[in-house]
């Protein structure tokens, strides 16, 4: 099939089908959209090679990584897999997927609202690869749109990103803006390990539409 008989293809099944259906299919070409952005960043993150410049071939291929040493672990893709926990009462927490539109940009996000006490923990388990050398997590956090916790100035979110039990990154919020997060992890390749994304109301859980973009586990 070409592309051309691809994308024709592709119109006739996107008219026959319904609005909620629909929306599904935008969230979800945002996402993908997103992730060939993250794809693009690769060329800076490549070891420097020792061979001369002509030997390489086109700069791009040259400082891309083999396709086959990237690997991805899409959060969002196993969140059935994932275990939702209350550090107290579950009261108030709200965990899902969902679109979410923070300033003017909406992408597929876990939403993860604390509850009114202590935090709210979404945990994953999972094994490393073996040849994942290097690590790290890729995500945005954000509160939605339509939040009214700005409006005052003492209320914050916290986001709090867990490895194995071992706090590696953190941050508190309170603007309905996306931020972009990177977190390098400790060597873990070959491990089973538990990861864990945290979001807590600092003991006012008003207005707390916190959600983290597009959560991926990238390993090379």
């Amino acid at each position: 099939m070409t592309p051309t008989d691809l994308y024709s293809s592709i119109v006739r099944r996107i008219a026959d089908l319904g609005e909620d259906s629909l929306l599904l299919l935008s969230q979800y070409i945002s996402f993908l959209k997103w992730q060939e952005e993250q794809w693009r960043e690769w060329p800076e993150d490549a070891p420097p090679t020792d061979e001369p410049a002509d030997a390489q071939g086109p700069p791009a291929a040259a400082s891309r990584p083999p396709a086959h040493a990237r690997w991805v672990y899409d959060f969002i893709e196993h969140i059935r897999e994932a275990t939702v926990t209350a550090t107290k009462s579950p009261a108030g927490m709200e965990v899902r997927v969902g679109a979410a539109m923070c300033g003017l940009e909406q992408r597929l996000a876990i939403w993860q609202h604390p509850p009114v006490a202590g935090a709210s923990v979404v945990q994953y388990q999972l094994t490393v690869p073996p040849d994942a050398g290097r690590l790290r997590l890729r995500t945005k956090i954000g509160i939605r749109n339509g939040s009214l916790i700005g409006e005052t100035p003492d209320n914050y979110v916290a986001f709090r990103f867990y490895v194995n039990g071992v706090r590696l990154w953190s941050a508190t919020k309170n603007t309905t803006t996306w931020e972009d997060v990177t977190v390098e992890l400790p060597s873990v390749a070959g491990e089973f390990i538990t990861v864990q994304f945290v979001t807590d109301g600092l003991g006012d859980s008003r207005w707390n539409w916190a959600v983290w973009g597009t959560p991926l586990l990238i390993g090379e």
